[in-house]
């Protein structure tokens, strides 16, 4: 998924949209440290043709319930999985590259930023030209080669702004209700502690002080 792809190299867990693919592979780090876990845990004998087999397990007990631990942890990164499909597929109706809401938002204000630099660039070039020419008419000024490109260009770009724009922001809307963590996915895969329940007696005392 591409969003995982942008998680993996950018790590934005503050991110509206790449909490999500940053708690897959949170969670996934914890399931790489569990079936380590159990493999130490694991008794591996070989068999008569030289095959290795497991013959047991040291404690089962906890080899139990680390799997149960693995088979929870794999289940709820299933659920975000899921999510993130949803939301790149939500980019893909809207014909745009999966990316991080914080790529959406600049993109948004440079939109808003092209207008007023190309205006500061013609304001320069007439600024030249009266300084250059006192007698300058302002028909001169406005036919002027420089003049005309820029303010062709200009207006081109604010017609093309504004298209994308609203573009983006259609995308925004229509991204927003996949982006509520209702269930709290993304929490539990950040601070899985605070989800935990205390079972010493000792630290519940301590808490309740």
């Amino acid at each position: 998924m591409v969003l995982i792809e942008i998680a993996q190299k950018r790590g934005r867990m503050n991110d509206s949209i790449l909490r999500f693919p940053g708690a897959v592979l949170e969670l996934e780090t914890v399931m790489d440290e569990l079936q380590a876990q159990i493999k130490k845990l694991t008794k591996i004998e070989m068999s008569d043709d030289g095959t290795p087999v497991v013959s047991g397990f040291s404690d089962e007990q906890a080899v139990a319930r680390l799997q149960n631990e693995l088979n929870e942890t794999r289940s709820q990164r299933d659920e975000l999985m899921a999510i993130i499909a949803r939301i790149e597929n939500v980019f893909a109706e809207h014909e745009k590259l999966p990316c991080s809401m914080e790529t959406i938002d600049d993109r948004i204000k440079e939109i808003g930023q092209i207008g007023r630099d190309m205006q500061t660039r013609l304001n320069a070039i007439v600024i030249d030209l009266i300084v250059h020419n006192r007698a300058i008419t302002l028909p001169e000024i406005w036919s002027h080669p420089d003049v005309r490109a820029l303010e062709d260009g200009r207006a081109e770009s604010i017609r093309a702004g504004a298209m994308e724009l609203e573009e983006l922001q259609k995308l925004k809307v229509a991204l927003e209700p996949h982006l509520r963590d209702e269930d709290g996915l993304c929490d539990r895969a950040f601070y899985p502690h605070h989800y935990q329940p205390v079972m010493n007696p000792a630290r519940i005392s301590e808490m309740s002080l």
